[in-house]
C-alpha cells in the first residue's frame, strides 16, 4: 500500500478530495501539521462526501517527528522547486509520497535535507506557479499504481 502524505493542506476541498482518492485506490491518507481547517470542516466533509468511513487515514500533529520516523529511502517528496521528473522514480509498494500545503508547499529545510528524495511534475510553466494538489496527488500516485501493476488494489 502506497501512502500520500499531507503536509499542512491549507483548503479542505482539496483534502477531501485526496481522501476519496485514497478510499478508491486503498491508498493510506496521512495528514501532518498545522493545518487550514479542522478535520470536522463541513467543506472537507462535503469534497470527500460519504467516502471518509472508507480512508484509511491518521492525523500527525508535529511535522519533524512524522518526516524523522519515515524509512528515507521510502519517501518521495513533490516540489516544483526541482527538475527531477517524478517519473523518473520506480516506485515501489509500501512508499510514501508526501506533499507540501497549497499556499507554501514542502518547507525548504526538508527539501534540502532530502534532496536526493525530491520530485516534480513537469509542466510548461506558462505563467503557471503549480498544480492543484488534489491533481498533482492524482498524477503521482496513478502512476506508482500503474508501476505496480494496481497491486495495492
Amino acid at each position: 500500500m502506497f501512502t500520500i502524505g499531507l503536509i499542512e493542506p491549507q483548503i479542505p476541498p482539496n483534502t477531501g478530495n485526496i481522501a476519496r482518492l485514497c478510499a478508491a485506490t486503498k491508498t493510506k491518507l496521512e495528514i501532518v501539521g498545522k493545518i487550514g481547517f479542522e478535520l470536522t470542516d463541513r467543506y472537507l466533509k462535503r469534497a470527500g462526501l460519504d467516502y471518509w468511513q472508507y480512508v484509511n487515514w491518521e492525523y500527525f500533529p508535529d511535522v519533524e517527528t512524522y518526516i524523522s520516523g519515515l524509512p528515507k529511502d521510502r519517501i518521495y517528496l513533490l516540489t516544483t522547486k526541482v527538475g527531477t521528473s517524478y517519473t523518473s522514480v520506480e516506485f515501489k509498494d509500501g512508499d510514501y509520497l508526501l506533499f507540501g500545503s497549497e499556499t507554501k508547499g514542502i518547507n525548504e529545510s526538508y527539501l534540502n535535507r532530502f534532496q536526493d528524495r525530491c520530485y516534480t511534475i513537469p509542466m510548461a510553466n506558462n505563467g503557471v506557479r503549480s498544480l492543484n494538489l488534489s491533481s498533482s496527488v492524482a498524477i503521482v500516485l496513478y502512476e506508482a499504481l500503474r508501476q505496480n501493476n494496481w497491486k495495492t488494489f
